[in-house]
């Protein structure tokens, strides 16, 4: 298990306890989670109690794991408007920071149980997605909002600029990297078909 996307300690606030109440919901145990995931009980443990930075990795397998979308851990549990599912305000929108990648995801879309999600990666200068690849079954798309980087899919790689745009089939192998001297947001929209 590589730590290659281990979170920013002021992004693991209340991760763990997002985590915990989702299992808690489904009625399963450490065991079962840790069977559907794949990830030891112990590091389950850890993470919950917020002792141990799950990787970008872990979290897409827990994501499978719980059926719920990425956007279930970004979500905060306090008081809820009449736009929830709808609409998301500049001011309140929730981050996940990947230091040792140089990756943050800023969730654009509303909190819910969409099949779509829009995010805003931003980045840093030699940062990107780690090194093995991602599959997901579904759909990526995106816009270059700024900077320069490299798309990975399959064999192909693209070089993308400021305002240029890219959809795939998700169940390739792909990964991405800043390829720019300065930080790359990309606007970047996922929908999933697989449970999750």
């Amino acid at each position: 298990m590589s730590d290659d996307n281990d979170l920013d300690t002021n992004t693991l606030l209340g991760l763990g306890e997002r985590i915990r109440n989702l299992r808690v919901e489904r009625d399963l145990t450490l065991a079962a989670l840790s069977a559907k995931s794949q990830i030891s009980v112990g590091m389950l443990s850890h993470i919950e109690r917020g002792k141990t930075s799950p990787s970008l990795k872990l979290l897409d397998r827990l994501r499978v794991a719980l059926g719920v979308p990425l956007a279930s851990f970004f979500e905060s549990h306090g008081d809820r408007s009449a736009e929830e599912g709808t609409i998301t305000r500049v001011g309140h929108r929730s981050t996940l920071a990947f230091s040792k990648t140089g990756l943050t995801k800023e969730l654009l879309s509303p909190p819910g149980h969409s099949e779509m999600e829009m995010l805003m990666l931003s980045i840093e200068v030699g940062g990107g997605s780690g090194s093995d690849p991602w599959r997901r079954n579904g759909e990526k798309a995106g816009y270059v909002m700024q900077g320069r980087f490299e798309l990975q899919i399959g064999e192909q790689i693209h070089v993308l600029e400021q305002g240029d745009a890219f959809q795939f089939d998700s169940r390739q192998p792909h990964w991405f990297r800043n390829l720019a001297d300065s930080e790359t947001k990309v606007i970047w929209i996922i929908r999933s078909s697989e449970a999750g």
